[in-house]
Protein backbone atom coordinates (compact mmCIF):
# COMPACT_ATOMS: atom_id res chain seq x y z
CA UNK A 1 0.00 0.00 0.00
CA UNK A 2 1.19 3.35 -1.03
CA UNK A 3 1.23 6.19 0.96
CA UNK A 4 -0.31 9.34 -0.12
CA UNK A 5 1.33 12.55 -0.44
CA UNK A 6 -0.59 13.91 2.97
CA UNK A 7 1.32 10.98 4.39
CA UNK A 8 4.64 11.18 2.90
CA UNK A 9 5.01 14.77 4.48
CA UNK A 10 3.70 14.03 7.98
CA UNK A 11 5.99 11.21 7.96
CA UNK A 12 9.25 13.43 6.77
CA UNK A 13 8.10 15.80 9.56
CA UNK A 14 7.88 13.08 11.91
CA UNK A 15 11.34 12.06 10.99
CA UNK A 16 12.45 15.40 11.25
CA UNK A 17 11.07 16.03 14.95
CA UNK A 18 12.51 12.53 16.29
CA UNK A 19 15.95 13.79 15.32
CA UNK A 20 15.49 17.20 16.18
CA UNK A 21 14.55 15.54 19.84
CA UNK A 22 17.77 13.60 19.93
CA UNK A 23 19.75 16.32 18.44
CA UNK A 24 18.69 18.65 20.87
CA UNK A 25 19.21 16.40 23.92
CA UNK A 26 22.73 15.53 22.79
CA UNK A 27 23.44 19.10 22.34
CA UNK A 28 22.21 20.31 25.74
CA UNK A 29 23.74 17.67 27.84
CA UNK A 30 26.93 18.07 25.88
CA UNK A 31 26.90 21.91 26.75
CA UNK A 32 25.69 21.20 30.28
CA UNK A 33 29.01 18.72 31.01
CA UNK A 34 31.57 21.12 29.57
CA UNK A 35 29.81 24.39 30.81
CA UNK A 36 33.23 24.94 32.31
CA UNK A 37 35.54 25.25 29.50
CA UNK A 38 32.77 26.01 26.82
CA UNK A 39 31.18 28.95 29.38
CA UNK A 40 33.47 29.64 31.84
CA UNK A 41 30.39 28.66 34.28
CA UNK A 42 32.34 26.78 37.80
CA UNK A 43 30.11 24.19 38.56
CA UNK A 44 28.81 24.34 42.52
CA UNK A 45 28.60 28.30 41.77
CA UNK A 46 24.76 29.09 42.78
CA UNK A 47 24.32 32.44 40.78
CA UNK A 48 25.92 31.43 37.19
CA UNK A 49 24.34 27.80 37.71
CA UNK A 50 20.77 29.08 38.30
CA UNK A 51 21.23 31.33 35.08
CA UNK A 52 22.71 28.52 33.13
CA UNK A 53 19.96 26.34 33.89
CA UNK A 54 16.90 28.86 33.70
CA UNK A 55 17.98 30.39 30.64
CA UNK A 56 19.59 28.01 28.62
CA UNK A 57 19.53 23.91 30.20
CA UNK A 58 15.61 23.74 31.03
CA UNK A 59 14.16 25.23 27.52
CA UNK A 60 16.24 23.04 25.68
CA UNK A 61 14.93 19.92 27.44
CA UNK A 62 11.66 21.03 27.46
CA UNK A 63 11.88 21.85 23.71
CA UNK A 64 12.92 18.10 23.57
CA UNK A 65 10.71 16.52 25.73
CA UNK A 66 7.89 18.13 23.60
CA UNK A 67 9.25 17.20 20.37
CA UNK A 68 9.65 13.29 21.70
CA UNK A 69 6.40 13.49 22.72
CA UNK A 70 4.72 14.83 19.89
CA UNK A 71 6.08 12.16 17.75
CA UNK A 72 5.14 9.33 19.45
CA UNK A 73 1.52 10.69 19.60
CA UNK A 74 1.92 11.36 15.88
CA UNK A 75 3.30 8.11 15.42
CA UNK A 76 0.23 6.28 17.67
CA UNK A 77 -2.05 8.49 15.70
CA UNK A 78 -0.78 7.70 12.04
CA UNK A 79 -0.20 3.79 13.01
CA UNK A 80 -2.61 2.43 10.62
CA UNK A 81 -2.09 4.59 7.86
CA UNK A 82 2.52 4.49 8.15
CA UNK A 83 2.67 0.34 7.50
CA UNK A 84 7.01 1.08 7.49
CA UNK A 85 6.89 -1.05 11.18
CA UNK A 86 10.93 -0.29 11.13
CA UNK A 87 10.10 3.27 10.51
CA UNK A 88 8.17 3.82 13.19
CA UNK A 89 10.04 1.55 15.89
CA UNK A 90 13.31 4.05 14.86
CA UNK A 91 10.90 7.11 15.66
CA UNK A 92 9.94 5.54 18.81
CA UNK A 93 13.72 5.22 20.04
CA UNK A 94 14.40 8.30 18.74
CA UNK A 95 12.13 9.82 20.96
CA UNK A 96 12.54 7.52 23.91
CA UNK A 97 15.81 8.70 25.41
CA UNK A 98 14.19 12.53 26.11
CA UNK A 99 11.36 11.32 28.11
CA UNK A 100 13.56 8.76 29.63
CA UNK A 101 16.45 11.66 30.66
CA UNK A 102 13.42 13.18 31.93
CA UNK A 103 12.17 10.54 33.69
CA UNK A 104 15.10 9.85 35.42
CA UNK A 105 15.68 13.39 36.88
CA UNK A 106 11.73 13.64 38.09
CA UNK A 107 12.56 10.16 40.02
CA UNK A 108 15.78 11.01 41.24
CA UNK A 109 14.49 14.38 42.68
CA UNK A 110 11.62 12.69 44.36
CA UNK A 111 13.76 9.51 45.96
CA UNK A 112 16.40 12.47 47.08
Amino acid sequence: MELTQRHKKKLKWTTRMAYASLGILIFALLVNEFREPLLGIKKGYAPHNFGFNFVFFLPSMLTAIGLGFAVIGRTTKYWKAWTDFNKKLKLIGLSIPAIGIWLFMIIKIFIN
